[in-house]
């Protein structure tokens, strides 16, 4: 088996890895994306609760409906804060995954030219040969003049 058959195979089993790395990175990604809508979500609830809450207020309200309003933003602000947090987990998450990804990428892309390299070296050797065969039997041998 030439060289660069041998290390086709290897070139292959990096190009699987840098696809599996691909998919992880996605995954990671649209977490991430999916974090932030979740966040933006919250927020846009907690903005129309306060809003709801501001209203009401100003038409009166006993103080059992206040403290319900006030308990339930807390509990949104709370929520709001461990998105917050999840998304820094979720940006951390990316960051390694792109780093992992762009690690085999490069692993990839030089398995791909050490067998481009080696095939062109393998065709070269083959020509030469070739060449030698040709010219060997275009000259006349030793032994035909004896």
């Amino acid at each position: 088996m030439k060289k660069s058959q041998r290390f086709s195979t290897l070139a292959e089993l990096a190009k699987n890895k840098e696809q599996a790395a691909a998919i992880a990175l996605g995954t990671s990604n649209r977490i991430y994306v999916e974090n932030i809508q979740k966040l933006e979500s919250l927020k846009q609830y907690r903005e129309e609760y306060l809003k709801r809450f501001t209203e009401n207020g100003q038409q009166g309200m006993d103080v059992t409906a206040m403290q319900t309003y006030k308990n339930f933003i807390n509990g949104l602000d709370q929520a709001i804060r461990e998105q917050q947090v999840k998304i820094l987990e979720a940006e951390e998450q990316c960051n390694q995954s792109k780093k992992i990804w762009q690690h085999v990428h490069t692993k990839t892309e030089i398995m791909k030219s050490t067998v481009k390299r080696f095939a062109q070296q393998e065709r070269y050797q083959d020509e030469r040969r070739e060449q030698k065969e040709m010219d060997d039997r275009r000259q006349p041998h030793k032994a035909d003049f004896d």
